[in-house]
This record gives structure tokens, C-alpha cells and sequence, in this order.
């Protein structure tokens, strides 16, 4: 399902393709050496199993959402990035944001407020980057675009939903 959502829907847009070509070389860079690792101990085999079960599903319901959107294929695999980039933020690095924005806010290092404005502004700068990489048609701009829109929403939910979480109630 995965392989055939990849193949028959991401890679046939512009924006999928290009983020497809940087996620393969990040990926590629170092999986093999993590799964022959993985495949040689027993021990770790059916730990890494479980923490890959919600990737699974994640994966399931980004193309979901892609399939909303799928009468403008570039616009739902924008979809599908977000929703995917989102989830895997909020399901894998939730709990380590809590925990570190904690304790920027108690050593007073930074303020909630500017934590979410920082945390919006980038996810509004990335995504105005596809944008015009849409508009002008480059394949670079999207390349790099449509990463840094997933890359910061793997860092911005967590961080919104943190912020939300250890925001003091109003008096």
C-alpha cells in the first residue's frame, strides 16, 4: 500500500518527486547499516517492530488525506506531507519537547509565546517557499521547500502542542 501510494501518486507530482529525491538520499545514507543492525540482533528486533507500528498508520492516514485532495494531485500531496510530517512530530517527539520546553521555561530561557511564533513563522516561511517553488516550477526550490515544510512541522507540533500543554491557565 505504502510502495503504491510512493510510486502511483507522490512520485507523479512535482513536489513529491522532489521531496522524494532528498528523503532518498538522507534515508539511503544510513538505513541499510540500521537494518543489517537491526535484522543481527534479536533483542531489538521486536522494540524497533513496535516503535514502527504507528509510523505505519501515520503513513495510512496521510494518504487518506491525500485522497481528499486527490482532484489536484500537487495540492494533495502537500496535504499528505503535512499530515504525515505533523503526526510523526506529534507521536515520536512530543514527549522530549515537553520535557525540554519545561526546562527552557523554568531556567526563563525563552517565553511560550515566543516558542509558538517562532514555531508558526517557520512553518509559514516553508510553506510560502513551495509555494513559489510551485509557481515557478523548480524542481531545487521544491526540493528544498518541501523539506523544510516537513522538517518543521516534525518540530513545530511538537513544540505547538507543548507549549499548549504547559501554558499556564488564565486567572
Amino acid at each position: 500500500m505504502l510502495r503504491g501510494f510512493r510510486d502511483n501518486l507522490v512520485l507523479k507530482t512535482l513536489a513529491g518527486s522532489a521531496f522524494m529525491q532528498v528523503f532518498n538520499a538522507w534515508y539511503y545514507s544510513f538505513s541499510p547499516s540500521v537494518a543489517q543492525f537491526i535484522a543481527s540482533n534479536d533483542p531489538i528486533r521486536a522494540p524497533i517492530r513496535v516503535m514502527l507500528y504507528p509510523l505505519l498508520g501515520i503513513l495510512s492516514v496521510s494518504a487518506l488525506a491525500y485522497s481528499w485532495f486527490a482532484w489536484a494531485p500537487e495540492f494533495g500531496v502537500l496535504m499528505a506531507g503535512l499530515v504525515a510530517s505533523s503526526l510523526i512530530g506529534l507521536t515520536y517527539f512530543t514527549a522530549p519537547a515537553l520535557i525540554g520546553i519545561h526546562v527552557l521555561l523554568r531556567k526563563k530561557r525563552i517565553s511560550i509565546k515566543t516558542l509558538a511564533k517562532i514555531s508558526l513563522a517557520s512553518l509559514a516561511i516553508a510553506l510560502t517557499m513551495l509555494t513559489i517553488g510551485e509557481i515557478a516550477g523548480s524542481f531545487l526550490m521544491l526540493a528544498i521547500a518541501s523539506s523544510a515544510v516537513v522538517l518543521t512541522c516534525v518540530v513545530a507540533v511538537p513544540i505547538l502542542v507543548s507549549v499548549a500543554i504547559l501554558r499556564p491557565s488564565p486567572k
